[in-house]
């Protein structure tokens, strides 16, 4: 058959042809061994400082079988399931929580391993938005499980539109396509992506625009025609590779290309284990002449997207969840008196992605405002800062590192907000919140040696500055202003810290985010409600 008709038959049934890569099997030969690309989570203290201590539940390395009974596909096939606990998290700041069912561990808010140990923070009966098949296995691990069992149940790539039953459809388990594995993964979790798929489109006929026809046969068996549903319903993350900002964790959903046109045309689910090039394996069904296994393909096939399935509020105990969770493990309290708070959360001490989520006190307790916002602070994760948690005995266990001027961290700990700043002359949000107008001669100095560090001046009109550096003002069209380092102002310590736009890669010690988010940001805040950045590396549950 010629290559052209092959493609156009490949395209049909999911995956567009792909020319093989040194990429192979995990029992085939691998390609040349590359230094570990993961971040050195090793070297990150734990941030536990509750009775539910961070650890992993056997060693890190051991396979062990799924201890419940999952009731997915391939039952047969469960008790061979083999999992490990990443090796690349065994530092990461963790969770143990105990359900009815079996202990799970958490790892940025992810399911990452379980056992039947009696120990953690105590969760009551896991419901449909965490468990949808009821079998105690959390949604997030049962997609990596079912991306097990399809591996094991190894079926040879077979491209070709077949019809189907709905809902519930699939091809005969022993052929499929890299969209199969998808498929059948997520109803390992009792979760049907064609009925997902065909309902999303019919709800949102915009968003699929490489969707020609509706067609519940093969729309969801296309990789193209699927990447508007994660968009729009799974936590979208970097597609670095090397998990720098967010590292890469087993149940990651990828979306890679192989034809060198920077497109989405192939698809796999991130392992628990790492292959020979440093990288996390991928249980995909590559392509023709191959079958569903688990590959080294990370170190010469490039990421274009990569989904997180979310992950619901944990049934725990109020002192446990949210952000008193958090408080309570990174030892901080908060003043009666401060009653919004805006929560940075990173999985690790040095990683530079995460989520902001706000949260406001009422009837002392706090609840949480609007849906969990993608930022990125410093390339080289967070430093302890200089702010209000400077009075609180033992706060942030975990970070051992220092906010100093230049290092490229964000500072970690509690701190108050400033006003707001930009070039308009009129706030371009609703609400009291204080705003500032910035033109040219606007500056934050940043030279350690000047009487001004760390304060907001005006270059004059003429002659030069008493200082050596300072940041153009100009520069930031939204910002909110964090009070890091300034009662006192030491020299050294960082200065220039602020929450602005745009949304982007790591900075250099700052927090980034989308314009829309910060307007929505700015227009919630409230003087009166003494509003305070929290940032460290932890999870919320």
């Amino acid at each position: 058959m010629r290559r052209g008709l092959v493609l156009a038959v490949l395209i049909l049934a999911g995956c567009p042809a792909k020319t093989p890569r040194p990429a192979r099997a995990d029992n085939e030969s691998p390609p040349p061994a590359k230094p570990t690309h993961q971040p050195a989570p090793a070297t990150q203290a734990a941030s536990n400082a509750s009775a539910a201590p961070s650890r992993a539940p056997r060693a890190a390395s051991a396979p062990y079988a799924v201890p419940l009974t999952d009731k997915g596909v391939y039952p047969e096939l469960g008790p061979k399931v083999r999992l490990r606990f990443p090796t690349w998290l065994a530092g990461a700041p963790s969770a143990l929580v105990r359900t009815d069912k079996a202990r799970l561990t958490y790892v940025d808010g992810v399911p990452v391993a379980l056992d039947l140990d009696e120990t953690g923070l105590r969760a009551t009966k896991l419901g449909a938005d965490h468990d949808a098949d009821g079998d105690g296995i959390p949604n997030a691990l049962d997609f990596l499980i079912g991306g097990k069992k399809a591996a094991l149940n190894n079926a040879a790539y077979t491209e070709g539109y077949q019809r189907l039953r709905y809902p519930g459809g699939d091809v005969p388990r022993s052929v499929g396509v890299c969209t199969d594995v998808i498929i059948r993964a997520l109803r390992n979790a009792g979760l049907d992506l064609q009925r997902l798929v065909h309902e999303d489109l019919r709800r949102a006929r915009r968003a699929y625009r490489n969707v020609r026809k509706v067609d519940t046969n093969i729309n969801h068996r296309r990789v193209r025609s699927i990447l508007p549903f994660f968009q729009r319903h799974w936590r979208r993350l970097s597609a670095d590779r090397a998990g720098k900002d967010v590292p890469l964790i087993p149940g990651d959903l990828i979306f890679m290309n192989t034809m060198g046109d920077e497109r989405p045309d192939h698809i796999g689910i991130i392992s628990d284990r790492l292959g020979r090039s440093g990288y996390p394996l991928v249980i995909n069904n590559w392509t023709v002449g191959y079958r569903t296994s688990e590959m080294d393909l990370l170190g010469t096939v490039p990421i274009t997207h990569r989904f997180r399935m979310r992950t619901p509020a944990l049934p725990l105990a109020a002192a446990q969840r949210g952000l008193a969770g958090v408080l309570k493990r990174q030892a901080l309290a908060l003043d009666a008196a401060h009653t919004q708070v805006l929560l940075v959360t990173t999985p690790g001490w040095s990683t530079s992605g995460g989520q902001l989520r706000r949260f406001e006190r009422r009837d002392e307790s706090w609840r949480a405002v609007g849906r969990p916002v993608e930022i990125r602070i410093g390339g080289n994760g967070l430093g302890r800062g200089r702010g209000l948690h400077d009075a609180m005995q033992g706060a942030l266990p975990g970070c051992k590192e220092i906010k100093k001027e230049g290092d490229h961290r964000s500072p970690a700990g509690v701190f108050a907000l400033g006003t707001a700043l930009g070039p308009q002359r009129r706030r371009p949000f609703r609400g009291p919140w204080p705003w500032r107008a910035t033109d040219a001669r606007d500056r934050f100095v940043d030279d350690p040696a000047s009487t001004h560090y760390n304060t907001w001046q005006r270059e004059p009109s003429s002659g030069a500055p008493s200082w050596k550096s300072a940041e153009k003002l100009a520069y930031y069209r939204l910002a909110l202003l964090v009070k890091h380092n300034l009662s006192p102002v030491k020299p050294g310590a960082g200065s220039a810290i602020f929450i602005h736009t745009p949304a982007g890669g790591a900075s250099v010690g700052c927090t980034t985010l989308a314009k829309k988010e910060l307007l929505a940001i700015l227009g919630w805040l409230r003087p009166d409600a003494k509003p305070v950045l929290v940032q460290v590396a932890d999870q919320v549950l």
